[in-house]
């Protein structure tokens, strides 16, 4: 996603927030009202479900230029040990040039004339006097053979070091549109906040509108995915043909099983209503959230092995995403403690199935 899309993204959620503000619960809630700050909510989940998608994705480029920083820095490990080594034995040289030459200085003139007055001849005066300018342009010349070896190496590691400045670059510029995208999103959570808060404070009439609506086939909104889990537990059993551990033999899983122990909670995956929790044979109890027409189809999911006494919801309540609406229990068939977890999706008492997992993130 380049710049003008993610700034299409900021100014959609500045929209789709600016005209929130939900009536206190003292008013009279009517279904009007309910199905506009439904449709706003929906708005502001589908805006939400953009950022966090366009989030992930740079928060990914990031993470793949770091390792990109790594693999280059092991490719160019031994131009940066030469880099290193030529910069220490050059910095070594300078050091103990200086100090001949602060010598020298220090120690003054004299000490040189009396080294070449004390000479017996003047070949050994010429001798001396050669002696010790061959001693200071040696150093000068070993310090000037460092520095050509520090350059050849300095040159060897541009090349690294502008393909990192190159990466770190990018880096810097998603981490700001990161930044963006994370303000936008708070400003969109507080948002999906208040209406959150407006629709637990109106729960009992707008319970009573959405029963009045679904049995009259007109509680309709849009579908806002992706799920999240359900449960944090462990899957322990796929959807599609398996054996079944009680009956024993082969049938089709409608749906996907996850461990966790008794009393665990189970959560709404995503934002919708419940529509039904009722005993149901070998499901035990089984409540059912309606979440919206996906594709033109109504979207249902389904919690099955709750016992009675751990259902937190009732028919018509609206849930929100990550709301507890019930616990893993064992009632009903199966060989122990587990949600069994299903995604309907179509019109009739039994929709299809569908494999849940295509539709969690």
């Amino acid at each position: 996603m380049n710049a003008k899309r993610i700034a299409a993204l900021l100014s959609i959620a500045l929209l789709a927030t600016a005209c929130i503000a939900p009536q206190s619960a003292n008013a009279e809630v009517t279904r009007e009202e309910v199905q506009k700050q439904r449709e706003k909510k929906g708005r502001l989940l589908q805006d939400q479900s953009k950022m966090t998608d366009e989030m992930r994705r740079l928060q990914k480029e990031i993470n793949d230029l770091n390792d990109e920083i790594s693999r280059l820095s092991k490719k160019f490990a031994p131009q940066q040990k030469a880099y290193l080594k030529a910069k220490q034995d050059l910095e070594v040289k300078k050091r103990e040039y200086h100090k001949l030459i602060r010598r020298m200085y220090e120690r003054g003139e004299n000490q040189y004339m009396s080294i070449l007055l004390s000479s017996d001849s003047f070949n050994d005066f010429l001798h001396r006097f050669g002696m010790v300018r061959i001693l200071v342009k040696s150093d000068f010349a070993k310090v000037m053979k460092y520095k050509e070896a520090y350059e050849v190496a300095k040159e060897a590691n541009k090349e690294y070091l502008a393909l990192v400045n190159q990466i770190e670059d990018k880096q810097n510029q998603m981490k700001s549109k990161l930044k963006q995208l994370t303000e936008a999103t708070k400003k969109i959570n507080g948002d999906l906040k208040a209406i959150h808060d407006w629709e637990d404070a109106n729960q009992d009439a707008i319970l009573e509108i959405n029963l009045d609506d679904w049995k009259n086939g007109k509680l309709r909104f849009p579908y806002t995915g992706p799920l999240s889990k359900p449960t944090p537990g462990p899957k322990t059993s796929n959807y599609g043909m398996r054996l079944h551990p009680v009956l024993h033999y082969y049938r089709f899983h409608a749906g996907v099983d996850f461990g966790g122990g008794f009393g665990k909670p189970i959560y709404a995956p995503a934002d919708g209503v419940v529509v039904s929790s009722r005993p149901s044979s070998g499901y035990g109890w089984l409540i059912t959230i309606y979440h919206g027409q996906y594709n033109g189809k109504p979207f249902f999911t389904q919690y099955a092995h709750s016992r009675p006494s751990q259902v937190k919801v009732e028919p018509g309540q609206e849930v929100h995403r990550g709301d507890q609406i019930s616990s893993i229990g064992d009632y009903g068939l199966g060989s122990g403690p587990h949600l069994h977890f299903e995604v309907r999706i179509g019109y009739g008492e039994r929709p299809p199935t569908y494999n849940p997992l295509n539709f969690i993130r």
